[in-house]
């Protein structure tokens, strides 16, 4: 089974969830399958290098590099060469990973369908976009761009895939709005490596540069956000909820910074015996270390499908604080984590409150976030199921073109009613 895995993102991105996760995935897959990794984004080749890949040429259209339009708005048209190589290769399927941009996601399925070549799709980033800009504030004229040029390219994808690989049972209802009419919605979930091993000397030498080198103390807990500075990630709820908290604090805020966002007063307004860390971009190891010297991790997201970033400071052995929305609520369960209603900053430093007052459960909800991980979030795991699904997907083309009947396997059946609690 020769399977491509299409990576559909904007290059000019520093980070990017769906793109990592799809890089990882397709790693794992290796044990199951013939996988070439086709990136937009070339930034993962040193972090995977054994994954053989396809060299891509990425561009903006020559009407695009003459308009003086920020990078957040190219990101929506960027092109590649990604449906000339699925036409003249030699596939058996291709699984589209990360709708953005969506124009380029939308010509990649066509070029599927002109091959005649089975595609699926995972739900990356389909709760954001569902959200129809909301969690971005996007005024009534935005939100018609938002339209034209991420939802309805990425529903025209969805309607006609072959499957489409849900991370939640969250997505199911989203994928069905989309128009995809296929008998199965397979669970196929992101998942987290182990975290490396630590090094005693990197460590304190990360510590020292963020000055967190002093014991951990239960009377001045650790808090952590990790992820993008856009309005969708929450990181003005998490400013507001904490110009509210009157213990004394660390505060680590991971992740790039933005121009348009006030860190400074935001540092400045904390008192005396509360520290605010504004760490700018990190790299893998300071995120490690960050997390292992942290108690909580907090992550107010507005609009989000299933977040790396929170199953990683599980598998760091941290507790989570998050927004419910999207798949969050099949990633953490009451015994590692607690949920908090999107964009209520009051509900959330209650919360977190009520949670730093118990040290002791913290340390166990941390403990039980790294077996949860375990248990239900490997790569290897989840590379089965995408192995499985694969299958399913080639073995119902084969049997159509006999016109045979074709039977479901029970495994693969979308969750319904009571099975799409999350698990235990």
């Amino acid at each position: 089974m020769k399977v491509l895995a299409a990576i559909v993102v904007s290059p000019h991105l520093s980070a990017s969830g769906g793109a990592r996760a799809g890089e990882q995935l397709s790693a794992s897959l290796m044990e199951h399958c013939d996988i070439t990794v086709a990136n937009m984004m070339d930034g993962y080749r040193e972090a995977f290098p054994a994954t053989p890949r396809l060299p891509l040429t990425t561009t903006l259209p020559a009407y695009a590099r003459r308009l003086p339009i920020p990078n957040k708005y190219r990101s929506l048209i960027y092109r590649s060469d990604l449906p000339s190589l699925i036409e003249h290769g030699d596939f058996d399927l291709v699984h589209l990973h990360n709708p953005m941009p969506a124009l380029e996601f939308k010509r990649v399925a066509h070029a599927c369908l002109r091959a005649k070549i089975p595609y699926v799709i995972s739900t990356h980033g389909f709760n954001e976009i569902a959200n129809r800009g909301n969690a971005y504030g996007f005024d009534f004229a935005r939100r018609q761009v938002w339209t034209a040029l991420v939802q309805r390219p990425v529903a025209s994808a969805v309607k006609q895939a072959d499957s489409v690989l849900a991370l939640s049972p969250a997505d199911i209802s989203i994928v069905r709005e989309m128009g995809f009419m296929g008998a199965d919605i397979p669970i196929v979930p992101n998942g987290v490596p182990s975290p490396a091993p630590v090094d005693p000397v990197r460590e304190r030498t990360i510590l020292e540069k963020f000055g967190l080198l002093q014991p951990r103390d239960p009377a001045r807990p650790t808090f952590m956000f990790l992820g993008n500075h856009t309005p969708n990630k929450g990181l003005p709820i998490l400013m507001e909820a904490f110009r509210s908290i009157a213990i004394p604090y660390n505060l680590v805020i991971g992740g790039e910074r933005r121009g348009e966002i006030d860190y400074d007063g935001f540092v400045r307004s904390a008192a005396p015996d509360q520290r605010i860390i504004v760490t700018d971009r990190l790299q893998d190891d300071e995120i490690s270390t960050l997390m292992r010297r942290s108690d909580l991790f907090v992550f107010p997201t507005l609009a989000d499908t299933f977040p790396l970033v929170v199953l990683e400071a599980m598998a760091h052995g941290l507790p989570v604080v998050a927004s419910d929305v999207g798949g969050i609520s099949y990633e953490i369960d009451d015994g590692c984590g607690h949920l908090v209603p999107p964009g209520d900053a009051p509900a959330l430093a209650s919360k977190l409150l009520a949670l730093t007052a118990q040290p002791d459960h913290l340390v166990a909800m941390g403990q039980r976030a790294r077996t949860r991980v375990a248990t239900h979030f490997t790569w290897p795991e989840v590379a089965k199921v995408a192995a499985r699904a694969y299958e399913a997907v080639l073995q119902k083309r084969t049997l159509a073109a006999r016109k045979v009947p074709v039977s479901v396997d029970r495994e693969m059946r979308p969750l319904t009613g009571d099975q799409r609690r999350k698990p235990a």
